[in-house]
This record gives structure tokens, sequence and C-alpha cells, in this order.
């Protein structure tokens, strides 16, 4: 992809949306997101595979791709085979007919404010020598300057981009000029002929060889299939079919040093392209684009769902990538994963990442053809946060054909759309638009507020007193799991033995999210769910004996989820379940229960008391399998000692100075868990695995708004649990703890959208800080202000979740304020 940096002229109001002037090659950073309303002057292209290619020199914008037929709006249609022009009110020039008889891959300006370069898969242009597979054209006469001359190709060229005097040229030939160079070249832009600036540069070793050839260009051996350039032309990113680039390993994506007379392969590499996708895809990185400050570049891939982000491979995903430095086995800043569609169009504007493809979903990282949980609509086109992969609220609403798009050229008007179906914006604009930057929207500065300023304490979590309701928790199969509500753990059930059950099961352990019924209580960790333990023979069957105060009523809980494939269709696990002798669950299928594999729920059963209760297990098909017990008391209840009380306290960068009692506007704050502000927005997690967000100005909170989750239900579940939260607004991270868990979590999230992303990640342990007694904190002048269960408010330098050494802010031995409790936020106006 290339950047076009446009000024404005005294024409009308469709030559403002059109025209774009003389190109440079690094181009003005887009301040907001373009308007999802295509401009109505576009001249519609009415068949054929699509657009492929677009370029606007003064007046007039020129399109390359494979069509017959097009029309301006309102119009009759005329003949255009693979190329055409059109001024800036829509009007198809008549004198610029080139005759291409097959595709045009791409259009760029040539820089001298009258003609542009074409590339593609034809042989000659007007059957003149000299054309083949590269032209200069005239954009008022259509005529080929034949003082360019093409060297001569062997096959197609897919990709062209004009920077500091070359003329670089992408594709899948092997000889060039009757000279081996395979997949790049860099042509002197004046006269055609080919340079020895890439003679040092060898792409090798096909990645995959596939009959079908399953990608846009249709090719199947070594080649460049697309290729980016930083802005001041030091580096050139290059993806495509090859293995080795001058010998040295570069699976599908390769960096060159470009800066110099002659290029070389830089050191920078990653080996997280080097496995494989589906085996119809040759290669399946197919786009690729250099952010306007030439810091990172972003790739966009096909290849068919393979696991999505348990399975560690890059198929049918966006990622993003920091170009600082030369070093072996770069890792992306961020993944996200498509759920099993492709996207094979990229570009980054500063602002937004557009994608397109033939995609439906985005932040879909754990389904494949299908929408999973956190995923949102997004068809055929979307723009993501550039800090974090997620999508912006964005919506063009372009139902995908074929390949959806093939490609965007940003200009100061807007964002030029080639591709291959009918419609954009929910509109009829045949294969091709330009999205407007007039009328598009602001992306806000996401303000977290800074100090001096006011920290709010809202309700505080007290702990239960009296007995505890809970006689058991047993995490069957897996590890302790802290409770969510301040009773006990869920207790280990790890070892072979145990005096609680029989002997003979076994344990298994499941990497995939579960997801969870409304049966599930709030309080029960989703991470009960990953492990589970089965009886394989019935010899002797599974049994529990559970000890518990005689003549008491209870409620036996047992929990349930399908983790193996093998057993993931409704009839493939029954079994049977007593509870003190009696069936309780006669031939269960929990697939068949719960609504879904992977998916957890739980059945209750009132029982009064022996003096201890059995739960038993019979095979009927498959075996008998338990996530975990839960047995409670019914006749306990405990009694909460939580306020709904709000305080602000004023603090500067060393400490607090006046605090005051707020109105609490009749919020239950003390089922808050976790909060923090964004651009006067509290965003606040609850009891009950809400996420909500409401306005507040200091003094008067404002109605709550539930945040979609997009069925994002285990981070449903995390939020019962949670005690602290903020939001890094660099990054695009939200930070959480949970209770009596000494991890530092982080979700995506992007305010604009409030997108959620779906994958939960751990930061890696951190000296000097115990995140289990972390019960709030917010970031403010790059530190980390954090409340711990001693009461105490402490300050931490902060980077991307590294911290250093903590100062003493506030707390009961400094000035007699308590931090330990409540939902802890700065005010961010």
């Amino acid at each position: 992809m290339r950047w076009t940096r446009t000024w404005g002229v005294g024409l009308g109001a469709a030559a403002v949306l059109l025209a774009a002037l003389t190109p440079a090659h690094a181009g003005t950073q887009h301040d907001r997101v373009v308007s999802t309303n295509p401009a109505d002057t576009v001249p519609v292209i009415e068949d054929g595979a699509g657009a492929f290619g677009v370029a606007t020199v003064g007046s007039t914008t020129v399109v390359g791709g494979s069509f017959t037929r097009v029309r301006p709006r309102g119009g009759t249609a005329v003949t255009r085979e693979n190329i055409l022009a059109f001024d800036a009110n829509g009007a198809i020039s008549s004198t610029f007919t080139p005759d291409i008889a097959t595709r045009v891959w791409d259009v760029v300006p040539a820089g001298d404010g009258v003609s542009v370069y074409v590339g593609g898969q034809f042989s000659n242009v007007d059957g003149l020598a000299r054309t083949n597979r590269v032209a200069r054209i005239n954009v008022s006469t259509g005529q080929v300057m034949t003082t360019f001359r093409s060297p001569g190709f062997d096959n197609i060229v897919t990709d062209l981009q004009l920077v500091n005097g070359r003329l670089y040229v992408g594709g899948y030939f092997k000889t060039v000029g009757g000279l081996p160079r395979v997949g790049l070249v860099a042509l002197n832009p004046t006269t055609g002929a080919l340079t020895d600036h890439l003679d040092d540069v060898t792409f090798a070793d096909v990645f995959h060889d596939s009959s079908s050839a399953s990608i846009p260009s249709g090719n199947r051996g070594v080649g460049v299939e697309k290729f980016a350039v930083t802005p001041d032309g030091s580096r050139l990113v290059a993806i495509g079919n090859f293995r080795t680039v001058s010998g040295q390993p570069r699976a599908q994506v390769a960096v060159l040093d470009t800066a110099g007379a002659r290029a070389s392969v830089s050191g920078w590499s990653t080996t997280r392209f080097a496995s494989g996708c589906h085996p119809n895809f040759p290669t399946y990185t197919l786009g690729v684009d250099v952010s306007p400050d030439g810091r990172w570049f972003a790739v966009a891939t096909g290849g068919a769902f393979s696991g999505g982000v348990g399975s560690g491979t890059m198929c049918d995903a966006i990622s993003r990538w920091e170009l600082a430095g030369s070093a072996p086995n770069q890792q992306p800043t961020w993944v996200d994963y498509m759920g099993g569609d492709t996207s094979n169009a990229i570009h980054v504007t500063g602002s937004a990442v557009y994608i397109g493809g033939h995609f439906r979903w985005a932040n879909d990282p754990y389904a494949g053809d299908a929408a999973g949980p956190g995923s949102v609509d997004r068809k055929g086109m979307a723009a993501l946060d550039p800090r974090n992969g997620l999508p912006f609220s964005f919506n063009a609403g372009k139902l995908p054909l074929r390949w959806g798009v093939n490609r965007f050229v940003s200009t100061a008007q807007g964002l030029w759309v080639a591709h291959d179906g009918d419609t954009l914006g929910n509109e009829a604009t045949g294969r091709l638009g330009l999205m407007p930057l007039a009328g598009g929207k602001s992306i806000p500065p996401d303000n977290t507020g800074s100090l001096p300023g006011d920290a709010f304490l809202a309700g505080t979590l007290g702990n239960p007193t009296g007995p505890s309701p809970v006689l058991h928790r047993i995490n069957a199969g897996g590890p302790t799991i802290p409770s969510l509500d301040a009773y006990g753990d869920w207790e280990a059930d790890q070892d072979a033995s145990s005096p609680l059950r029989s002997d003979g099961s076994a344990t298994a352990s499941w990497g995939q999210q579960f997801s969870r019924t409304a049966q599930v209580p709030a309080t029960t960790p989703t991470d009960v769910f990953t492990d589970e333990r089965w009886d394989p023979n019935g010899d002797p069957r599974m049994e529990w004996n559970l000890p518990a105060p005689v003549g008491v009523p209870l409620q036996v809980r047992l929990y349930f989820a399908n983790g193996y494939g093998g057993t993931s269709q409704v009839g493939q696990r029954v079994f049977d379940v007593a509870v003190e002798g009696s069936t309780v669950l006669d031939d269960y299928d929990i697939v068949a229960d719960a609504g879904g594999d992977s998916r957890g729920t739980m059945r209750a059963f009132d029982v009064t008391s022996d003096g201890n209760v059995d739960i038993d297990f019979s095979h009927v098909a498959e075996n008998p399998l338990i996530s975990a017990i839960e047995v409670v008391r019914t006749d306990v209840t405990p009694v909460d000692s939580s306020t709904d009380d709000v305080y602000r306290t004023s603090l500067t960068t060393s400490g607090a100075t006046t605090t005051t009692q707020v109105p609490s506007g009749g919020v239950d704050w003390s089922s808050a868990r976790g909060a923090f502000m964004v651009d006067g927005r509290l965003y606040t997690g609850w009891a009950d695995g809400t996420f909500t967000w409401r306005s507040y100005n200091g003094s008067t909170f404002g109605a709550p708004r539930t945040v979609d989750l997009n069925d994002l239900t285990q981070f449903a579940a995390e939020l019962p649990g949670v005690r602290g939260m903020w939001f890094d607004r660099t990054t695009g991270r939200m930070y959480y703890t949970m209770r009596g868990q000494n991890q530092l979590y982080y979700r995506y999230f992007t305010p604009e959208s409030s997108v959620v992303g779906a994958v939960r990640f751990t930061v890696p342990s951190t000296a000097g800080i115990d995140w289990s007694k972390v019960t709030g904190g917010f970031l403010a002048n790059g530190r980390l202000q954090y409340a711990g269960s001693d009461g105490t408010l402490r300050s931490v330098a902060w980077q991307d979740g590294a911290v250093g050494a903590s100062t003493v802010m506030s707390g009961p031995d400094v000035d007699g304020r308590s931090w330990s409790n409540g939902a802890l936020f700065l005010r961010a106006p």
C-alpha cells in the first residue's frame, strides 16, 4: 500500500471530495476515522472481478482492475476494459482509453502531476513494445509515455510503489529483462531500466505449493504478494510465497534495509508465519502496510481457522509488528483473529487500521466460521484501534463477495476502497468507493485524569461475618482456585487418592475458553470448568463421600462441562448421577443440557444431611465426569457489612490533602468490582457479572449503560472477583486484579466502541507487588497509584505493566486515611 499527500484547491464540493494533487510517499495522518457514507459522485463499476488499484493525479482518478463496464452516477454505462479515468465530478474520461486486455493489479502516481504507473498481468498496452506488465500512461490523453520502457517480466506484477527515486515492483516473476530476478525489483522511474538496488536480495524456497492457489493473485510459485515501504524509504516489508531471502530464513515476511544504494536483508525476523494454514493457500500473507510514522507495520492474512489464539498460528488474523531494531524472533504487539475468515487488504492511516476481506467478525479468536465469545459483527471491512487491534464503531456495512476489499488508498479527502462487490456503506456503489474524511468520526483522546486531581472511593465491600454457608468446594481434577466471595476457596483435587472419594478415577485439563449457562452462580469461577475428573471403567465407580453436620438442610451443586472434542455432540457422553442413593440425573448428557460443547452448567439438589453427602456416577455411554462440587448450608445467611458511601480525596503527586463524603447517587456501590474513568465516563464492573459506564462530573452520577460484552462470558464470570481496575490509554489495555490471585491481568479495551478484548493476558510477575493484596488503582502522570489491603495508597513507575520501587502517598500510618476497600478511580473530565 502507498500513501498520498494532497492539498485542497478551489473546487466545488464534489471536487473537494475527489481531487488529489501532487503525491508524496508519506501521507498525511488522518485525524479521524472516515465516514461510512460513500461519496455520491464516484462512477459505478458494474462487472468483473473488481477494482484493484487507485491513483489520483491532479483532478483525475485512475482505477485499474478486472472489469468491462462502468457508468457515471445517473448516466449510461460505457465500455472500459480493466482501466478507466474520471474527473473530480465523476465524469468518465473519453480520452483515457488505453487498450489493456488483462487485469491491472495496481496504479500509482508517477510524481510528475501528469501520469501514472500501472502494473498487472497484461502483456502490453495498446500493442506497444516494452509495455509488458508495467507501463507509464498520461492521465489526460491515455497515451503510453514511451520514454519509460518496461524491462520485461515473465509473470504478473501485483504491487508498485514509488519511493526516493525508485519504482519498486513486486509480483510473481522469476526473470526481468531476461535476468534472474525473483519477486521484487527496483526500476529507474524515468526510463524503466532495471537497477542494481535489489541485486543482493533473493527470494527463494516456495513456502507452499498448491494446485488450487486460493489467493487473490492466483499464483503458486515463489514471489512477493505485497510490500510496503517506510515513508523515509529506509525499510521495505515484503510478504509472499517464500521461505528464505538471500539464504536467510524468512518465512512469508521479510524486512529489507533499503536506505543505501544496495538493499540488504535486515536482521529483523519472526518465526510466527512459519506454520502452515489451509493447504489451498500458497501464501496466507495477503496484505501489508507501514504506519505513517514508519515505526511499525501490520499484516493481514487468510488461511482458514487453525485454532485461533490457542494455536499460536497467524491464520486469518490481523497483526501489528514493531520495526525498531533488527533482532530475530520478533513477536506481534497484538493479534486480532477474524473467526476463520480472510483479510486481504490493510491500510494504516494513523488514526485507524483499515482492513478488508470476506470476514464477518472481528475480535473472534476462539471460533472458526462462527461468532465466538467477544466477537463483533463486521462484514468485509472494519477500522481497528492501532493500539490493540479491537474494532472501532465504524461499520461500512459492506457485504463481502468473493475476496471483498482488494486495496485501500488514502488521500486527504478520504479512503478509496477498491473491492469486488456491489455495495459499500449500504449503498449500491459498484466495485469502487470513496469514504470521505469529511463527516468522519474523531477518536476521543481517552483522557484518564492526572494529578493533582480527585480520587474517589465508591462503596465498601465488607467481609461477611458469622458462620459460612459453604461446607465444601472442590475443583475436581484441578488446582486450588481462589473464591470470589471471601468464603472457602475451590480446593485442589489433583491427587490419585483422596479421603473424600473413591480411587480409580482420572483427570483431564483443557486449554480452550469455556462459556457458561445462567444456572452457574456469579460467585463460581469459570476456571472450574477447565479441569475435570472422569471415571474410566466404573470399577470401582467414581464416588464422593463428603462429611456434613447431621440434620442440616443442604444444597448439593454439581458443575459439568464437556471439554473433550470426541464427545462434543449430543448423545456421545451419557451417564447417571445419584445423590444420597437416589438417582437425580438419569441418562444425563452435558452437551444437551448446557447447549453446546465447552460450555459449563450447574445442577442443584436439596437434601438433609445424615452425616455425609454421597455422590455416585454410573456409565451409560462413554465416561462420566464432574468439573466441580459445592455443598452449602441453606439455613445459614451471611451478614453483609458493606456500605454504599462515596468519598472524594484531593491528591497531589506526593500525597492527599482533603477528604469529603459526596452523594452516592443511590447506587449500590458495595456491588462495584473495580472502576476507572475515561473522557468523563465511569466504567465499572459489578458483582452480577455486568460491565457498565455512566457519566460523572464529580458530584452527579448519570444513569448506567450496560456495555455489550458480545457473549464474552469468561470476562463476565471474572467480574465478581475483580478488586482493582485501571485503563492504560497508551496501549489500550484494561488491567485488573482478582481476589486471592497474585497475578495482574489485562484485556484490550477501546472506549470509542466499548469493545472488550476476547483474550485475557497475564502480566509477567513483578517483583515487589503482591497483586492479591491490590484492591484498586489508577494511572496518572506516568505512574500507577494503587491501594493495598493494608489501607495504604502507594505510587510506582509504570510502563506496560512494568513497575519499580514504590513510594507511600497516603494511609492509616501516614494521614489516618484507609484505601483498602471500595471501587477506586481518578476523575477524568
